[in-house]
């Protein structure tokens, strides 16, 4: 997602400068289950995404401006996607199988390091992400599986930042994906469970975290 802001904010860079480019509009898929719509104008790294809401492509005195924290969104959506075609190196295949057990990797420990710094050289077991490939080794189930993993650290970090937070943390040994008939979150155990349906959206962080903490 960062890349790609990056790449399309490059390219309205250039359209402030003169050149002809495609006008990009985004809707945000925000943690609180909230969508933010508009022209995208600029994006700060890691910090903000600039919306406008023109329609025309060119800003008025009319025309707001939103100023969208990057840490709270969790997805964007692209309207009139075929203009992705124009921009050159952002469009990006599916993760492999092996990319994405590396991905999951990455995101589990990362979560066990931000809430418990130094958990694995004091001998304690580190949260682990798990997949089960049935069914899911295939482009849109690699691509909703890794939307999926996204999706759930957000709600995992968000649990863990809630008074008493760590605790319900601590009660979640692993996290589990695998192919269900709709896309869903529960704790069986000590195990997340998260159902994925590549036709599905993926549900909204609020719903996965109130999933992932309800027994």
């Amino acid at each position: 997602m960062e890349k790609m802001l990056d790449v399309l904010a490059a390219q309205v860079a250039r359209g402030r400068a003169g050149e002809e480019v495609p006008t990009f509009t985004l809707t945000l898929h925000l943690a609180q289950g909230i969508r933010l719509s508009g022209m995208l104008l600029d994006y700060l790294p890691r910090e903000a995404i600039l919306l406008a809401s023109t329609k025309e492509g060119l800003l008025s005195r009319g025309d707001s401006v939103t100023y969208v924290e990057f840490s709270s969104v969790i997805a964007v959506s692209v309207d009139s996607p075929a203009l992705l075609n124009q921009v050159p190196f952002l469009v990006r295949a599916t993760l492999g199988r092996d990319d994405l057990l590396q991905y999951s990797e990455t995101l589990s420990k990362g979560l066990t390091e931000q809430f418990w710094p130094g958990e694995a050289q004091l001998g304690g077991k580190p949260l682990r992400f798990e997949v089960d490939w049935v069914e899911l080794d295939t482009e849109p189930g690699r691509r909703a599986l890794e939307d999926a993993m996204n999706a759930v650290a957000h709600a995992l970090r968000l649990i863990g930042r809630e008074p008493n937070g760590r605790d319900s943390l601590r009660r979640i040994a692993r996290v589990r994906f695998s192919r269900g008939r709709t896309m869903a979150a529960f704790l069986d155990g000590d195990t997340g469970q998260v159902s994925i349906d590549p036709a599905a959206p993926v549900p909204s962080v609020q719903a996965l975290r109130k999933g992932l903490t309800a027994g």
